[in-house]
């Protein structure tokens, strides 16, 4: 989940704050708000499919490092992850429009 997701749930969701077995209130959901992806501008056509190619590249990272046996490998991995989040961060950042402000204040949220 993208840093500016997860900071969304976790700001308008009470549920979280449980220490056993927190929840996504389902309104949460339900006014989570969706960008619109115009599949015939090429931008936003790219930027989708750079988005999907990321979350691939993700899963298939996560299988890796699962069968990972070395704590080389599982340290290069790692890596190779995080370089991914931060790419699918930045793109869901561009994707809603946020600036540098309110990137910082995602980064915040998600840091505490």
């Amino acid at each position: 989940m993208s840093k500016t997701c997860a900071s969304y749930i976790k700001g308008n969701n009470v549920n979280l704050d449980r220490k056993a077995f927190p929840k996504i209130n389902m309104n949460t959901l339900e006014t989570f708000p969706i960008p619109n992806i115009d599949q015939s501008k090429l931008s936003d056509k790219a930027r989708h499919d750079k988005m999907v190619s990321l979350v691939y590249q993700m899963l298939a990272l996560h299988k890796q490092l699962a069968d990972a046996r070395t704590d080389h490998e599982k340290t290069s991995l790692q890596r190779q992850i995080d370089a991914t989040d931060k790419q699918i961060d930045k793109l869901v950042y561009e994707l809603y429009g946020l600036t540098e402000e309110e990137i910082g204040i995602v980064d915040n949220l998600d840091n505490r």
